[in-house]
């Protein structure tokens, strides 16, 4: 665990340096929300609904699918001096998943000013929108670290991600359309739970696939 929180320091002190970004996934969030509100008078909570889980999945996967992509050889073959395969992984991980809940808040807070919040059970559904962003976070970093193997390959980041995404994005879907009533029901927690799960299991798979990418 030191050396993912030594390393989880270095990328943001490196983020921090690099900031474009994440302004620039800022600036199209305020400019998309924007043209949405421009473009229709009222808005419905199922198009409220769809739209949010749209942006929210494109501006994840904007600022992290770069993770290992913006990475030099030269850093690369530092990182295989300094650390083992599953704490670069990791901490990959953490760090993408910490930025991208740091969006998703800013989103989620810009969308709902705008556009007004259509769903009752605010606790739930943020809860629910983080472990969203997690999951998708943990995805598209796995899937930039094979792209990178791969020789660079972007094509390869929507291609490998789809199968790995889908899981998540029924889930998720499903779980928020639960949430248009005025009555919560208990299956929403068990959604929740799925979730976790299901974000467990993709920690798992990307710690155990990256150990055979770092070999090569």
């Amino acid at each position: 665990m030191h050396q993912v929180s030594q390393l989880v320091k270095l990328f943001f002190v490196t983020e921090w340096r690099q900031k474009f970004a994440v302004q620039g996934v800022i600036i199209q969030m305020f400019t998309s929300v924007f043209l949405i509100f421009l473009s229709i008078n009222f808005i419905e909570i199922q198009i409220w609904n769809a739209l949010f889980w749209l942006m929210v999945l494109f501006n994840t996967m904007n600022i992290i699918a770069r993770g290992f992509l913006s990475e030099t050889e030269g850093k690369m073959i530092y990182y295989h001096s300094i650390c083992k395969p599953e704490s670069l992984i990791l901490s990959k991980i953490i760090f993408n998943s910490v930025v991208s809940l740091f969006l998703l808040l800013v989103f989620l807070s810009v969308y709902s000013i705008v556009l007004g919040f259509k769903i009752k059970w605010i606790i739930i559904f943020i809860i629910l929108s983080g472990l969203f962003t997690i999951g998708l976070s943990a995805v598209f970093t796995l899937v930039s670290a094979i792209a990178q193997n791969a020789g660079n390959n972007y094509i390869l980041i929507p291609v490998l991600g789809l199968p790995l995404m889908i899981p998540l994005v029924m889930t998720t879907i499903k779980s928020s359309k639960k949430m248009f009533s005025h009555i919560i029901v208990n299956s929403v927690y068990y959604d929740l739970a799925a979730l976790f799960l299901l974000i467990v299991m993709i920690f798992y798979l990307a710690v155990i696939l990256y150990k055979f990418l770092w070999k090569n």
